[in-house]
């Protein structure tokens, strides 16, 4: 969002490193970074705060669906499929788009590889068609409240009680 102080906009496509490395992730698996990172759906946008960073994210409609699919346990290829499927589109034009993404949340620190035994995902449902075009998948970097986010009390409270700033 331009002109927001603490905000900066994050299109995985035209952004990442174009040398084709992030597609090597197709078949991995994630999970979520916690208890360090939680998500929620807030009127149809996906917030994800990082209470290591203090950073929070908002994702457009498209990283929400790789977002839900990723943290339920989903390949990056069956991520791509379930996405392809939400939009109507070819999987094999959103894979590179799709690993890009994932590469970027692995960047973060948002997600973090499943461990080779963790259980397989269930299969996912295809929810009805979204009311918005397809678009890349984009999240928007807020750092506005991370002094805020950072006394947050998961994290150290020491005798003096919470909330204190760390010395």
């Amino acid at each position: 969002m331009d002109g927001l102080d603490g905000a900066e906009r994050v299109n995985d496509v035209d952004d990442a490193d174009q040398t084709g490395n992030a597609a090597d992730a197709d078949g991995a698996r994630y999970r979520v970074n916690d208890p360090s990172v939680i998500s929620e759906v807030i009127d149809g946008e996906t917030i994800v705060l990082d209470f290591e960073s203090g950073h929070y994210y908002s994702l457009n409609p498209s990283a929400s669906e790789i977002w839900r699919r990723i943290c339920a346990g989903q390949p990056a290829s069956a991520a791509t499929e379930g996405v392809a499927r939400s939009y109507g589109l070819d999987p094999t034009t959103l894979r590179r788009t799709v690993a890009l993404f994932v590469r970027r949340l692995l960047d973060e620190k948002l997600i973090r590889p499943a461990a080779p035994d963790s259980a397989p995902a269930a299969e996912m449902e295809t929810n009805a068609r979204p009311a918005a075009p397809y678009c890349d998948p984009v999240f928007e970097k807020f750092t506005d409240m991370e002094e805020m986010l950072l006394l947050d009390p998961i994290h150290e409270v020491a005798d003096a009680g919470w909330p204190r700033k760390p010395d």
